[in-house]
């Protein structure tokens, strides 16, 4: 038996369906027997009758001094859908061009905990990797400690796509071994002075910039083009006041 459920197909609420189904059953008739045939009070369904009227599903008919409700045949239901499906098709190219105008709004995503803080530092190489270059700063240590086989498949990935990576890093031994494999890495490095440590990394690419807190283990992508720019603006002019790669963790310009 067809239920009122089975109408929200049509984009009815659950009243609605009722007081159409009961119009339908009982043909022209008043809305005390629809509302009684519907289970719902008669001034609701007055309301309902209403609502339906405007979607072209019930009508108000006139028989000498009674008013009657009528349901729209389905067959009607079904060709203005169709011809809804029609309009909106016709419209669709207007539409799409209209959204593309629009300014990009700025998008955050957070994510929490070791696993997924790790899946989702590989957006870094997945999102948009035409981009070619990821510029870094932060605790190569604490990245390669938690890490330390999920870095290595994530560093043979990044050369499979030929995305290159540029990062300012403490003096530890995890960073000058990042140094030491920078060229057949497709990494170049420069090192923060001597006894300052990063606790959280932060990478710009495309146009999003990724934070991590190692401490609390939180990723935090913005995906925003002006707060990507500035970030870059902001990575090269500390990249060209740095010391360049030295293996030996003295530093040479």
């Amino acid at each position: 038996m067809l239920s009122s459920q089975q109408l929200a197909e049509f984009g009815l609420n659950d009243k609605e369906a009722r007081v159409y189904l009961a119009a339908l059953s009982l043909g022209p008739d008043s809305i005390q027997n629809v509302a009684k045939r519907a289970n719902i009070h008669r001034v609701t369904t007055y309301d309902i009758a209403a609502s339906l009227n405007q979607k072209g599903m019930i009508k108000e008919i006139t028989q000498g001094k009674k008013r009657l409700f009528v349901a729209a045949e389905p067959e009607k239901i079904l060709r203005d859908l169709n011809d809804k499906q029609r309009t909106i098709q016709s419209l669709l190219p207007e539409l799409k061009a209209l959204q593309s105008k629009a300014k990009p709004r700025p998008k955050i995503m957070y994510y929490e905990g070791r696993k997924a803080v790790w899946e989702a530092y590989q957006d870094r190489i997945r999102y948009k990797p035409e981009s070619k270059e990821n510029l870094v700063y932060g605790s190569s240590e604490s990245l390669l400690k938690t890490y330390p086989l999920g870095f290595k498949k994530f560093t043979k990935e990044r050369l499979q796509k030929g995305i290159r990576s540029r990062i300012i890093v403490e003096r530890s031994k995890s960073g000058f071994k990042e140094a030491k494999d920078a060229a057949r890495e497709l990494r170049e490095v420069k090192f923060l002075p001597q006894g300052i440590h990063f606790k959280a990394n932060t990478i710009i690419y495309a146009d999003r910039v990724m934070t991590i807190s190692w401490e609390s283990m939180l990723l935090v992508i913005t995906e925003d083009q002006a707060n990507a720019e500035n970030q870059r603006i902001l990575f090269k002019l500390l990249w060209e006041q740095m010391k360049g790669n030295d293996n030996d963790g003295k530093g040479t310009k």
